[in-house]
């Protein structure tokens, strides 16, 4: 289970002062299973933290505690024209690994 996911939904939650009754009728979800997601006893789907997002009014970065901010720009750039050339995600995701094992490999010589 994703012990940050479901403390990141929760801190956001009572950031905004929500109840837990309150977001997830804003998430169209039930009650418990959202508490399931808060107790770390279920992992939502990817559709399922999309609309929690949105209902916490947040991107769902920030819920998956993904630090946007750090990304090499030289990488976005690499991302933007691969999907400009037409790539699909699979081949973008390939590529990125490929460059990842590469720098690793690199730095463990």
């Amino acid at each position: 289970m994703n012990k940050k996911l479901g403390l990141q939904i929760k801190n956001n939650r009572l950031k905004k002062r929500m109840s837990l009754s309150k977001l997830a009728t804003i998430a169209g979800i039930s009650k418990s299973y959202l508490s399931s997601i808060e107790n770390h006893e279920t992992n939502p789907s990817a559709h399922m933290i999309q609309k929690i997002a949105k209902a916490l009014e947040v991107p769902v970065e920030q819920l998956l505690s993904i630090q946007v901010g750090i990304l090499d720009p030289e990488w976005v750039d690499l991302v933007v024209q691969a999907r400009d050339l037409g790539l699909n995600k699979e081949d973008i995701r390939d590529f990125l690994a490929y460059e990842s094992w590469k720098c690793s490999d690199k730095e463990g010589v």
